[in-house]
C-alpha cells in the first residue's frame, strides 16, 4: 500500500491531445489518476498546473468550466500566467508578439518539496514531458530518496532524459484516454456543465 500525489502539467497534455485526440480533451484526472494505482494504494492529492490565454476570452471561458468540473471531484487547481514575449521570423527576421507560459515548471517544483516536507506521499507522478521537471525529481532523489518519483507521458510524447531520471514510467495511451473522461453533461449542484462543443 502506498500514498500517491498527482502533479499535472495541463498545457503540456492540452497540447499533446490537441494534436492527434482532441476528443478526449474532456479528461477526468481523477480517474487518470485512480487507473495508474493499485486497488490498495491511496491518492492523497491530484494538482493541475494551468494558466489562463486570457487574449483568447472564449478558451478561458471554456478552461473556467473545465476547472470547475476538476475540482468537483477533488482536483486542486494552481494557476500560473503568461508573459509576452517578442519573437523574430527566422526567414524575414520581421518582429511579432507572442506569448509564453510561465511558472508552472517552478510551481510543479515547489508544490512537490512542499509535499516532501510534509511527507505527503510515497510516491508520485507527475504527468508531463518536460525535461525542466528533472531538477525536481533529483532534488527528492537527494533527500528523500526513499520516495518514488514516476513519470506519465502525455499520449505521443516521450522523453530519454525524463525516463533515465524517474523510478517508473507510466504511459497515456489512446485506451486510457478513453475510459478516463468525464460524463458529456456534469452536475455541480444546481448547476450543470458541459463538454464544450468544440472538444467533442
Amino acid at each position: 500500500m502506498a500514498r500517491y500525489c498527482f502533479y499535472i502539467d495541463g498545457f503540456n497534455v492540452y497540447y499533446a491531445i490537441r494534436q492527434r485526440y482532441s476528443q478526449y480533451k474532456w479528461l477526468d484526472y481523477q480517474k487518470l489518476a485512480l487507473s495508474a494505482v493499485g486497488s490498495k494504494d491511496t491518492i492523497e492529492a491530484i494538482y493541475y498546473f494551468s494558466s489562463y490565454v486570457t487574449w483568447k476570452p472564449d478558451a478561458v471561458a471554456r478552461h473556467k468550466e473545465y476547472i470547475k468540473v476538476l475540482r468537483s471531484v477533488g482536483v486542486e487547481y494552481i494557476q500560473g500566467r503568461f508573459k509576452n514575449k517578442t519573437l523574430a521570423c527566422h526567414h524575414c527576421q520581421k518582429q511579432y508578439k507572442s506569448h509564453e507560459e510561465k511558472q508552472t515548471d517552478v510551481n510543479i517544483a515547489v508544490k512537490i518539496a512542499a509535499d516532501v516536507a510534509e511527507d505527503k506521499f510515497d510516491k508520485t507522478v507527475i504527468v508531463s514531458a518536460d525535461t525542466d521537471l528533472i531538477p525536481a525529481i533529483k532534488t527528492v532523489h537527494k533527500i528523500r530518496p526513499e520516495k518514488e518519483i514516476g513519470v506519465m507521458f502525455p499520449v505521443g510524447r516521450n522523453s530519454f532524459e525524463l525516463r533515465h531520471e524517474a523510478d517508473f514510467i507510466l504511459k497515456m495511451k489512446p485506451k486510457r484516454l478513453v475510459s478516463c473522461q468525464f460524463p458529456t453533461k456534469v452536475k455541480i449542484g444546481n448547476d450543470i456543465i458541459e463538454c464544450p462543443p468544440e472538444w467533442q
